[in-house]
């Protein structure tokens, strides 16, 4: 998490004739962006659509599957001790702007398609701020993420957790 703008500015020094995209979650943006204003000064075009679903979608979607709950990962306001409160909006696009790029904001399909094509007209580097509805990404992919989950816990669900992440390993190809 946070190589993906970083990463854009390198595929795009090897390969300067191609448009280069950047899909990165606004959670890792926030980690690392700052490479947006290397970016700039060195004057290549890369396009970063930043999925943005209020948090580190999926990382609360692993929480929540193996039995934790929701433990900081979502961008809420806090009551002092933890996030209960409403979610904390962000303005992608005017940080985009703030650097010098040409930005979006797209809630639907078509907006991302229209984006798209003006952003290919640019000479400069171009922000999708892409509005996803949080809990509604990730889950269900058909694939498994082999992670440690506690074997012992008063939680039923992480329990639970543990015997499914057990059954998955015993199934798992070794190498």
């Amino acid at each position: 998490m946070g190589y993906e703008v970083a990463a854009s500015l390198g595929v795009k020094m090897a390969e300067p004739e191609h448009e280069v995209y950047a899909l990165v979650g606004d959670g890792s943006f926030q980690m690392l962006h700052s490479e947006i204003m290397t970016i700039m000064q060195e004057r290549r075009k890369v396009n970063i659509l930043v999925f943005d679903n209020c948090g580190f979608g999926c990382i609360n979607n692993l929480e929540m599957n193996n039995g934790i709950g929701s433990l900081a990962t979502e961008f809420r306001r806090t009551d002092g001790k933890k996030p209960t409160g409403d979610l904390l909006l962000v303005d992608y696009a005017k940080i985009g702007e703030g650097y010098g790029l040409k930005s979006y904001t797209c809630r639907t399909v078509e907006e991302l398609v229209e984006a798209l094509k003006d952003a290919k007209d640019q000479d400069r580097s171009c922000l999708f701020d892409l509005k996803v509805l949080p809990k509604t990404m990730t889950d269900g992919y058909e694939s498994w993420w082999n992670v440690g989950v506690a074997e012992v816990s008063e939680k039923e669900g992480v329990r639970k957790a543990h015997e499914d992440v057990m059954e998955h390993r015993a199934r798992a190809r070794k190498y």
